[in-house]
């Protein structure tokens, strides 16, 4: 995962609206995720231990591609300055326009409603 800037630690939960059914802690070399729901639509994870290659691969799929031609201004517009997709996951909160998952990092107090407009 050199090609992106990665924290060393975090965690986050994972929701379907407003039913969490993930928590993601991220060490170092690795995730380890607890899940609450198991269901193929609501829940993202697939095991619970990953490496952190493959936590990337998930995270990076909630995010924009990084070959689109307006790259520029939506890096812009999230203040970054290079495609990262722990930043952007944190900016978008992971969510995705076909499916009502998103991310909740520590000390956030957000509801689905609130990131459902993002």
């Amino acid at each position: 995962m050199t090609e992106y800037e990665s924290p060393e630690k975090f965690c986050f939960e994972t929701y379907w609206e407003d039913e969490k059914t993930a928590f993601a802690r991220v060490e170092r070399d690795h995730a380890d995720i607890t899940r609450y729901v198991i269901h193929p639509v609501k829940q993202i994870f697939y095991k619970d231990r990953m490496t952190r290659y493959e936590l990337g691969e998930i995270l990076k799929s909630r995010c924009f591609d990084e070959g689109r031609p307006d790259i520029s201004k939506l890096l812009s517009m999230m203040g970054l300055s290079e495609y990262d997709i722990y930043k952007i996951c944190r900016y978008t909160h992971g969510r995705m326009v076909q499916d009502k998952i998103w991310f909740k990092y520590d000390g956030e107090d957000l509801t689905w409603k609130d990131v459902k407009r993002c």
